[in-house]
């Protein structure tokens, strides 16, 4: 089986398994999975400048950006939001099982196919799928209004704020 035909029934059968997803779990997650994307495109595109990494074989022309960005990578985002979002760690150890079986199985196998090479060592690359799944949890967190900032613009210190009505006629 061709390179080509992999990379493309990896994209095809990604986004056929939402079929299986619910309208409002697409609706719920897929800004994440979007942010994670853009995000993951962005690291691949830096990693390719700084060459951690080097694109063999394309499956579109004139990109350098591997085509699972935009299928099981975007798509195993939402399922794995599905199941995992509210508990961080369960999170957190499922993205990184799933990350070691992508980098230490699935990248060996694509480099041995042809399809691209990795300068730097599993681990680092890990190490950045790691951060990026805390980056886009936090995402997720702040989309659905958990994350709240303390800042207000009317905030009075403790001696400014007006008297109750019964302690104004106390006095």
């Amino acid at each position: 089986m061709s390179n080509q035909t992999i990379l493309w029934a990896s994209v095809v059968l990604a986004w056929l398994s939402t079929l299986f997803l619910k309208k409002e779990e697409i609706r719920r997650y897929m800004p994440v999975a979007l942010f994670c994307s853009l995000s993951f495109a962005f690291i691949f595109e830096t990693g390719i400048s700084l060459q951690w990494w080097a694109v063999k074989e394309s499956s579109c022309p004139l990109i350098n950006l591997p085509v699972f960005i935009y299928g099981p990578y975007l798509i195993a985002t939402i399922w794995i939001f599905k199941y995992t979002y509210g508990r961080f760690w369960l999170y957190l150890v499922t993205n990184i099982v799933l990350d070691y079986i992508l980098i230490f199985f699935l990248i060996d196998w694509f480099i041995q196919r042809g399809v691209w090479d990795a300068y730097i060592s599993y681990f680092q690359v890990l190490l950045i799928t790691t951060l990026l799944a805390t980056l886009i949890y936090g995402y997720q967190m702040w989309q659905e209004g958990k994350v709240i900032f303390a800042t207000a613009p009317n905030l009075q210190s403790a001696a400014s704020k007006p008297l109750d009505e019964d302690q104004r006629d106390k006095q």
